[in-house]
């Protein structure tokens, strides 16, 4: 047959079609979900974020007080505080979409090492949340990443040099100092020395979970170690994706197992993300977030991890 005036073959989907059709087969109560999850994080997410309160700030300057006046301190560290608040949550929703497009197609180690992020970022929003005085610290941070980032990106690509130049990199050098000098200025309540660790936070981040929510302190081991194991070259990782069969170990080529697994987890990150981002932008979206928990133990049923979650204060 002459195919010359024929159109060519124009794919219809990306991913493993095979393994699309064992997610929908086994997930249809989750897939019938997303949609009202998708129109939740919609009304939360996709608006502008408000601006720092006119009348207040109008306030603080009329006051004439000095950058380190606790007051001014205060109401930086708050502004600060909802603004990272607010992106590491639109990342967090990113993660999410990642992680449902991974696990759909069979992905699951990859989604787990996708949701490691997702994790990281919650855990890191909620505990500004708490303590909006680490928001500056962690909004300063900035400069000392990218004179690392920068400074190995001139030594491997000589070329990147004509973009970032001497003088340029000179102003990311005072940046990044005057960053480290801000950090050192910190006093411990309990010694009254200078703190000087070089993380924006002197917590790690199983603590900031413990600090957060006992339920994020419990899934650090399945999420962030697993994830962590994942991402990265090493031996456990490798035999986490091996098998054992009857002529010897051989490569977890369809890990629908551990695809299924990472969505139900994000799932259940997603949820304590919306009910975040609602309390802490006065939001009242209590009703929607009573029924999209609902609707998550219904899916999930007791057959995983995550059985009955309730939102927070129920």
């Amino acid at each position: 047959m002459n195919n010359e005036h024929n159109d060519p073959l124009v794919p219809v989907g990306v991913g493993s079609a095979p393994a699309q059709q064992r997610f929908f087969l086994a997930h249809e109560k989750y897939l019938t979900e997303v949609p009202k999850l998708a129109e939740l994080c919609n009304k939360i997410f996709n608006r502008t974020l408000a601006p720092p309160d006119a009348n207040e700030r109008q306030v603080l300057l009329d006051a004439n007080l000095p950058d380190d006046d606790p007051t001014v301190v205060e109401w930086e560290d708050r502004i600060t505080a909802s603004n990272l608040i607010f992106h590491l949550g639109l990342m967090a929703c990113d993660d999410f979409n990642a992680i449902a497009i991974l696990g759909g197609n069979g992905a699951g180690f990859a989604a787990l090492i996708i949701l490691r992020s997702m994790y990281e970022r919650l855990v890191t929003a909620l505990y500004i949340a708490k303590k909006p005085s680490e928001a500056r610290r962690f909004a300063e941070s900035s400069p000392i990443y990218k004179l690392n980032y920068l400074t190995h990106l001139r030594e491997l690509i000589p070329e990147v040099k004509a973009r970032y130049d001497d003088t340029f990199m000179d102003q990311v050098r005072k940046d990044a100092e005057a960053a480290k000098a801000r950090r050192k200025q910190s006093i411990c309540s309990k010694c009254n020395q200078p703190i000087t660790n070089e993380a924006w936070t002197r917590v790690s981040l199983d603590v900031m979970a413990r600090e957060v929510d006992v339920d994020l302190e419990s899934l650090y081991g399945p999420i962030y170690i697993e994830g962590t194991c994942q991402a990265h070259a090493n031996s456990l990782g490798m035999e986490r994706r091996l098998e054992e069969t009857d002529s010897g170990y051989r490569y977890k080529s369809v890990p629908d197992n551990e695809a299924s697994l990472a969505v139900q987890f994000a799932h259940r990150l997603l949820l304590k993300l919306i009910v975040m981002q609602s309390k802490h932008f006065d939001l009242k979206d209590e009703q929607e977030i009573t029924e999209r928990y609902a609707a998550y133990n219904a899916i999930w049923g007791g057959s995983q991890v995550g059985f009955n979650l309730a939102p927070e204060g129920a």
